[in-house]
């Protein structure tokens, strides 16, 4: 995304639209804002190749500091921001900003995060003490580009294996930005983003796939129209109050459309004619169902904030190939593996791995790039004899509950932290809303009672401890956890049942 090449040519197009508010962004604005922010952290000592973190909801200033991170050479780290305090100094210790910028209602949150003898950059959208006031500071800044601009690159954050940051850098390319490699060139030539398109965001920004899809739309001179908060009655109010053209959605969002009462009295907008599920695999008969609604425009796109690769279905092949998430985008290769890392045949379900191509830009700066660095984000699947992948679940035990990846050790750790808890195992079980749910088997210590009050008792404990997004569901009391000879959880023992009865 580099603002000058649209605004040079239509510098009062829409560039950015909050959903609810109406607040909005040209092109023009959002060029000379990224500027101005741009020579204020230049100013304060942020060179390129450092990181500017953004602890932001859905907010009209999401796109400056975007901009203004990637035109300035800056590792841009859109983070979750219902992190406790806690869960969020452990990732800015991991991240080491030189700037932070964040907003008034979590301004408290990430004061308590950064270390007490910080040196960031601390920037609040809202007047708060110890915050220096985002639009004051940039006000007196000039609107023109940095001399020396240079391209950023992205930062996503998985909790990992044990729950602790981990993150995906993109490489820093050394190039200016108008020389860019356009980010994800086949999905946006296949979902026909332009110039005209007018994408629905509803979801958070922090997520890959809103912050991906937001880019591939301002970089094509379209507008994003980005919803404050997901409502599914809202949703389908913004798609026709702001002509919208494109949408980008989870499974979640989607049920949660399917389940409007009023739904089948709702005129569809006409301009609405592409819209995309991502985050997690999308049943077939949530696409159906979709699609019988809408017409035959609900596509998938399939893949990882690690950015190994892509896969993407249309509305068409996925009625022909029913539970696929498609074919690999943008000379990216799919295998599928025994456990010896042997090729299997189409229709064998085994591990399943990404070849990215060797001359791939957008590559993490831990990975090789070539063609034989193979990777895997722990998911089994199977290809069948057109190409098409076929996911059959996760090797490890993350769950996914709404698009969003949670890390059963951590909530376990939680857990036994309180007195009452003996023994924990938290794994996820199936959810006809999210996808998955986050469950939780504990074996209490002797006295306690095993009732619905100490089960109240131990989720507040989580809820207090945790994003609250991470907290169980339900907990059930067993008088003993299954353990292996190796002293790890009998997870598969445990949660087997859930899945025969579901």
């Amino acid at each position: 995304m580099y603002p000058p090449s649209i605004a040079a040519e239509r510098p009062d197009s829409l560039a950015f639209v909050m959903a609810a508010s109406g607040t909005s962004l040209t092109y023009r604005q959002l060029d000379e804002q990224s500027n101005q922010l741009a020579h204020l952290l230049r100013s304060r000592g942020v060179e390129a190749g450092a990181s500017i973190v953004l602890v932001m909801e859905n907010r009209i200033e999401w796109p400056v500091v975007v901009a203004a991170g990637m035109r300035s050479g800056l590792y841009v780290t859109p983070v979750n921001w219902h992190l406790t305090p806690g869960e969020l100094a452990a990732l800015l210790a991991e991240a080491e900003p030189a700037a932070v910028v964040t907003s008034g209602s979590l301004a408290e949150a990430v004061a308590a995060a950064l270390p007490e003898d910080r040196r960031t950059v601390a920037l609040c959208t809202d007047r708060v003490e110890g915050f220096a006031h985002l639009a004051t500071e940039i006000a007196s800044q000039p609107t023109t580009p940095l001399a020396d601009e240079l391209f950023g690159a992205r930062v996503l954050y998985s909790g990992g294996t044990t729950g602790r940051p981990k993150a995906f850098r993109q490489k820093l390319l050394g190039v200016h930005p108008s020389q860019a490699p356009t980010r994800h060139a086949g999905l946006v030539e296949k979902l026909g983003i332009d110039a005209n398109t007018v994408l629905l965001s509803p979801a958070p920004n922090y997520h890959a796939a809103p912050f991906t899809f937001q880019l591939m739309t301002m970089a094509a001179g379209g507008t994003v129209v980005c919803m404050e908060r997901f409502d599914a009655s809202g949703a389908l109010a913004a798609i026709a109050a702001h002509s919208v053209t494109h949408s980008q959605w989870v499974p979640t969002m989607l049920l949660r459309l399917l389940a409007l009462p009023e739904r089948h009295a709702i005129t569809l907008s006409p301009t609405h004619t592409t819209a995309v599920t991502s985050g997690a695999p999308c049943p077939a008969e949530v696409k159906n169902a979709i699609n019988a609604w809408w017409g035959p425009i609900l596509h998938e796109y399939y893949g990882a904030s690690e950015g190994y690769g892509h896969t993407y279905i249309s509305a068409a092949e996925a009625a022909a190939h029913p539970g696929s998430v498609g074919r690999p985008l943008g000379g990216t290769r799919v295998h599928i593996t025994d456990a010896a890392d042997l090729p299997l045949p189409a229709g064998e379900v085994g591990r399943v791995w990404f070849e990215p191509p060797a001359s791939s830009a957008y590559i993490n700066s831990t990975d090789t790039g070539t063609s034989a660095g193979w990777k895997s984000m722990g998911d089994r699947g199977y290809l069948d004899k057109d190409g098409y992948l076929y996911l059959a679940g996760r090797e490890s035990f993350m769950i996914i509950s709404g698009g969003v990846n949670i890390y059963p050790e951590e909530i376990e750790a939680i857990l036994l932290r309180h007195p009452d808890v003996l023994d924990v195992a938290v794994f996820g079980i199936p959810d006809p809303e999210f996808g998955e749910q986050v469950k939780a088997m504990v074996e209490l210590r002797d006295g306690v009672e095993a009732d619905d009050a100490t089960a109240a008792v131990l989720i507040d404990h989580c809820r207090r401890n945790l994003a609250t997004f991470k907290a169980p569901r339900s907990i059930d009391f067993v008088d003993r956890l299954p353990r292996l000879p190796t002293g790890k959880l009998n997870k598969k023992a445990l949660r087997a049942p859930y899945l025969t009865t579901s």
